[in-house]
């Protein structure tokens, strides 16, 4: 395995401090060269190294002006910080440079829910996943945005996709449940909860949530004249 590949693996597995040293190396070999510096700035953002990142993405830009990943990278930086104008005005450049690439019109999904327009967020999920159908993240983020505007039937269908393809990925077992729950489907709201808690066993939310479920089957299946309030949960 080559020096860049193990600090594509290092950043895959989350080990950014480790990967950056790697990229470091890489640079002073010139290796990869614009790679490396692109890697380089990812593993400061995911360090919170905001500014040293901002510095990185810059450089690449400088290098290669019509590559349109540091584009999309800067802007992952000005959304961490709140700074939507100047995420937008790197997301724009990025579409103009390659309006084909999937992760383009990801970010800017991220970017429209930032700005509470789920809307706009649901567009650019949707030119995202017809570019790449097969993308659990950003199908994931689908269908939260189309949960928030109620269509819970179609968004658990973008969580049963997500798990087709990870079915590992908790998220997806959660956000299934929160709908349910709303809904006071409580038979499938603990379904699905039990397949998120075998993939998180300490989530105390979740243990919490598992025992309002259970108290609401049971007074539901109680003859009561008095009112009950039920818990209500956000997703």
């Amino acid at each position: 395995m080559s020096l860049y590949d193990i600090g594509d693996q290092l950043y895959f597995e989350g080990r950014y401090q480790e990967a950056a040293d790697i990229f470091r190396e890489c640079i002073d070999k010139q290796l990869e060269l614009n790679s490396s510096i692109n890697y380089l700035g990812c593993c400061e953002l995911q360090l919170g190294n905001f500014e040293q990142a901002l510095g990185r993405f810059d450089e690449v830009i400088r290098r290669a002006p019509h590559w349109e990943r540091p584009y999309m990278n800067k802007s992952r930086v000005f959304i961490k910080q709140g700074n939507l104008i100047e995420a937008k005005k790197c997301l724009d450049d990025a579409v103009k440079i390659n309006p084909e690439h999937e992760d383009v019109y990801y970010y800017l999904g991220i970017y429209y829910e930032k700005c509470d327009d789920l809307f706009k967020a649901e567009v650019a999920y949707n030119k995202s996943l017809d570019i790449d159908a097969n993308q659990p993240e950003t199908l994931l983020n689908q269908g939260i945005v189309i949960s928030r505007q109620g269509k819970y039937v179609e968004a658990i269908g973008y969580f049963q996709k997500v798990i087709a393809l990870d079915p590992n990925e908790s998220d997806a077992y959660w956000n299934i449940t929160q709908i349910y729950v709303s809904t006071k489907d409580y038979n499938q709201a603990l379904l699905y909860l039990d397949k998120y808690m075998i993939l998180n066993k300490d989530d105390e939310e979740a243990q919490e949530l598992r025992v309002t479920l259970e108290r609401e089957m049971t007074d539901s299946r109680t003859p009561t004249t008095k009112n009950t309030s039920k818990k209500e949960t956000t997703y």
